[in-house]
């Protein structure tokens, strides 16, 4: 806990989750302007895909760890921490594509910007879960270790940020940002990518072959974001030809 006003408990996890929306929305913002996209519709796409991406992150948190819940309820306290990245990131993304597509703008593009501009909330959403005590690693001896286990959320912030300063300087600094849709494709590879790394720190069973679920949805995300660069590549090819 943050700190407290009356009855009111303020934490730290919901604090910085919202420095990350906003912080979201602010670059969200400047990166389309710099590919000459149109904002003023965009808030009331924002608010669903970001309502979208916290459900499905607590709902995806709930099924993967439904053992740490006493009953269905305490699915709704949010205060308490507990949810899974992925599960907010493919749910934000599909309902950010779908609403991109009902007012008539150009899907790629959005999802190229809006890929960036989703990772603040995520990073901070992760730092939400260090201060909260939520590690989420195996146990360890390393000097490393957090109360003797792998801090791996915080593995999972720095990762982020690593990413998110990575695909900053792609869209600033080369030209990929004229091929629409190569940034979005980009970001789910590095981000499955990363995770399904990390995750083999992470205190969670394994499925099958020494791979938690969660894993297997990485390497998802990453086999995703192949199909998507050969799609691009092969739209690019036959533009040119034509």
């Amino acid at each position: 806990m943050l700190f407290k006003i009356g009855s009111l408990s303020i934490y730290t996890h919901g604090v910085l989750a919202v420095i990350g929306i906003i912080g979201g929305v602010f670059l969200l913002d400047r990166l389309a302007k710099r590919n000459a996209l149109k904002f003023d519709f965009l808030i009331d796409s924002i608010v669903y895909s970001v309502l979208a991406g916290i459900i499905f992150a607590r709902l995806t948190y709930y099924i993967l760890y439904f053992d740490q819940f006493t009953s269905f309820r305490e699915i709704f306290y949010l205060w308490q921490g507990g949810m899974v990245s992925y599960g907010g990131f493919i749910a934000g993304a599909l309902v950010f594509a779908l609403l991109m597509r009902i007012n008539h703008q150009p899907v790629s593009r959005w999802l190229d910007v809006g890929s960036i501009a989703f990772l603040p909330g995520l990073i901070f959403g992760r730092l939400g879960n260090v201060f909260a005590g939520e590690y989420s690693g195996v146990l360890t001896s390393s000097k490393i270790a957090i109360d003797g286990v792998i801090p791996v959320t915080l593995l999972e912030a720095v990762f982020l940020v690593i990413i998110s300063t990575l695909l900053l300087i792609l869209f600033f600094k080369t030209k990929l940002k004229q091929i629409p849709g190569m940034l979005f494709a980009g970001s789910l590879f590095l981000y499955g990518g990363g995770r399904f790394i990390i995750d083999f720190w992470r205190d969670e069973k394994s499925l099958a072959f020494g791979i938690a679920l969660g894993q297997y949805v990485s390497l998802a995300l990453c086999f995703l974001a192949v199909l998507w660069f050969i799609f691009i590549l092969r739209k690019e090819h036959n533009e040119i030809i034509q």
